[in-house]
This record gives structure tokens, sequence and C-alpha cells, in this order.
């Protein structure tokens, strides 16, 4: 996946923060840059980089990501809480009903599949620190470019 952006801040450690503009694939869900956070801002991210090259502050460069972390990390946050919520749902369900609970077994099969699908995303969240200081899932700078050399559908 390759995506272009400026460097707003060198970091130590070979890292940069870049402003990219966020992708048709992140579908606006607010978590960036915020529900309320300025129009003009909403579009744009800033998203710590790898930086092998050491471009500078204010230098447009080229980013790349590789295809299958991307997807790697889409199947973290979609499918893994997808995954508790239906086999909390099978397990409440038959727990309810093995147990002969009082109430709809159905009712208790949500339950507890929202239960285990909300812990399944507070411990992605706790991870999400790991994932920031770790190699993986991040972009890195593989170049540094003109405004010419950035295609046409990545500007706005």
């Amino acid at each position: 996946m390759e995506q272009y952006g400026q460097v707003m801040e060198l970091k130590s450690d070979n890292k940069a923060l870049v402003k990219v503009r966020q992708h048709l694939s992140c579908g606006k869900c607010g978590r960036c840059a915020g529900f309320f956070g300025d129009p003009e801002q909403r579009d744009h991210i800033l998203v710590e980089v790898n930086n092998p090259i050491g471009a500078q502050k204010g230098e447009l460069v080229r980013l790349e990501a590789k295809a299958h972390e991307m997807l790697l990390a889409a199947f973290l946050l979609y499918f893994v809480p997808l995954i508790g919520l239906l086999a909390g749902v099978f397990l409440g369900r038959n727990w309810a009903i093995a147990r002969g609970i009082a109430g709809n077994p159905d009712l208790w099969g949500l339950l507890t599949g929202l239960v285990l699908m909300v812990v399944f995303f507070l411990f992605l969240r706790v991870q999400e620190g790991n994932f920031k200081r770790g190699k993986r899932f991040k972009a890195i700078i593989t170049s540094v470019v003109s405004e010419e050399e950035i295609p046409a559908d990545s500007v706005e």
C-alpha cells in the first residue's frame, strides 16, 4: 500500500510524524480526528512512521506499508471482536439452556456475546501501545518526492 504525505516532525530512533490524507478505507469513523474536530483537518491524520532515508521536516514523502500487515490489522480490528460476539452468543445461549437459567436463553446469549466482544475490544486497546512501539503495522518512508510525482487521485 502506497501513500503520500508531508513530514511534520522528526522523532528519535529514525521515526517521523507524517501528515497523510485519510484513506477512503478508513471510513471517517471519527477515531483519529474526532467528530468535533476542525473540518479542514478531518481528512488528514498524523502517523508515526519509520524514516530510514532521513527525510527532513516539511518534505513530501512516499510511504509504503506491507499489504499483508494492513490486512492483519483489519482482521484484528474488525473480525476478532466479531468472533467474540458470535462465540459469546452461542456459548451464552447454550450455557443458559444447560443450566436452566431463568429468562430467554437468546437474551443470555446476546448479553454474553456483547460482553465478550467488549472484552476483546478492550484487550486490543490495551495492546495498542505494544503495536505502536513495535515495528509491525508501521509504514516506512521510501523516498522524498515532489508535488508533480504525487498521483492526482492522491490529492484532494
